[in-house]
């Protein structure tokens, strides 16, 4: 029974109690949701498996680039015949784009000091000269050197997808489409590249 002073107040304990119970399951979803969705994003760009929780709605003719949309966010899985091998991951707004920027690999070096830009995350296409080359893993490496104080140095360790590393000659001029993956020490590694 209710008192004069509890139907007074408009809520009754019963009511009460059925407000937090609702409230409270509502918390749990919404946690439990949250949890899922932020383990599909840590798989996605930690693992580069999934997306489980997304929803794959266009599969570009490129070589199969596919497109997924999930609870507030939206992943692209690049896999272009020649080009883009990667994955990017972002709101519902992040565009298919396969058009890398275009750097030597003296901009890219000035770029990444003055700009204090690594560029990590960016696909590119970097021209330059092989400094070295390594068949056994399929990589070449370029090299800028800063002969005034040596403030630009830039190391770039490439990892080729498309061309016969035979082929490519020592001191040769080359041009590189890859994603920059990892910078350190003044060493840039790009991952997934296509040699032109």
């Amino acid at each position: 029974m209710q008192t004069e002073e509890q139907k007074q107040e408009g809520i009754s304990v019963e009511q009460e109690k059925r407000i937090k119970k609702i409230s409270t399951i509502i918390m749990i979803v919404i946690l439990v949701i949250g949890i899922l969705v932020t383990t599909d994003i840590l798989l996605v760009t930690k693992r580069g498996v999934g997306p489980f929780l997304a929803v794959n709605t266009k599969t570009y003719n490129d070589g199969g680039t596919k497109e997924y949309y999930g609870l507030g966010y939206k992943v692209i899985k690049y896999n272009q015949v020649v080009g883009r091998r990667d994955t990017v991951i972002g709101s519902w707004g992040i565009k298919y784009n396969t058009n890398p920027k275009t750097f030597t690999i003296r901009e890219l070096a000035y770029s990444i000091i003055n700009d204090n830009n690594n560029h990590v995350g960016e696909f590119i296409r970097l021209t330059g000269t092989i400094s070295s080359k390594n068949n056994k893993n399929n990589t070449v490496t370029l090299k800028f050197t800063d002969d005034i104080d040596g403030k630009y140095d830039l190391t770039v360790k490439a990892n080729l997808l498309s061309k016969n590393i035979k082929e490519l000659n020592r001191n040769a001029p080359i041009s590189l489409i890859g994603v920059i993956t990892d910078y350190d020490k003044k060493t840039l590694t790009i991952e997934n590249v296509f040699a032109e």
